[in-house]
C-alpha cells in the first residue's frame, strides 16, 4: 500500500516537471502561426497597393498634383487590408516609391514599389517575445499605366 502512494506522488512530480514543456510545445506553433498570418496579410496589402500604382493612368503619374494622390490611395488600400490584423493598435510604416524615389509626378516611372514595415507586439505571449518582432515586406511591379 505504501508503494502505491509513493508512485502516485511520483506521477504528480513527473507531471509538474513535464507540463511546462508540453505547454511550450503548444504555445510556440500558435505564436508562429500568428506571425505567418500577419506576414501574409502585410504581403497581400503591399502587392495590392503596388498593383494599383502600376496601373494608374500615365496622365496621373506625370502630374505633380495627382501622383501624390495616387500614392495616398495606395496607402488607403494598405490601411484597409491591415485593419483585420487587430483593432488598430499596431502602427506600421508605409513607403511608396517610383523608380526608387517618392512618387511626385515628375517623370514616368519604370517600376513602382510599396514597402511596409510593421512591428508585431504579441500581448498573448509577451513572455516569449521580449521585443516587438519586425516584419518588413516590399512589393515591386513594372509600371504599365498608359
Amino acid at each position: 500500500m505504501r508503494r502505491r502512494r509513493a508512485r502516485r506522488g511520483l506521477a504528480a512530480v513527473e507531471m509538474a516537471l513535464l507540463l511546462p514543456l508540453f505547454v511550450s510545445l503548444l504555445v510556440f506553433p500558435l505564436f508562429l502561426g500568428r506571425v505567418f498570418w500577419h506576414y501574409t496579410a502585410i504581403e497581400r496589402a503591399a502587392q495590392d497597393a503596388a498593383r494599383y500604382l502600376s496601373r494608374v493612368p500615365l496622365g496621373d503619374m506625370n502630374n505633380p498634383a495627382r501622383a501624390p494622390a495616387a500614392a495616398a490611395v495606395a496607402g488607403q488600400i494598405v490601411a484597409a487590408e491591415l485593419a483585420e490584423l487587430s483593432p488598430g493598435s499596431i502602427p506600421y510604416g508605409l513607403t511608396t516609391l517610383c523608380d526608387g524615389q517618392i512618387c511626385i509626378g515628375v517623370v514616368t516611372p519604370s517600376t513602382v514599389t510599396v514597402n511596409i514595415q510593421l512591428y508585431l507586439e504579441d500581448t498573448s505571449f509577451s513572455w516569449l517575445t521580449w521585443q516587438p518582432l519586425p516584419l518588413v515586406v516590399e512589393a515591386s511591379y513594372p509600371y504599365i499605366g498608359r
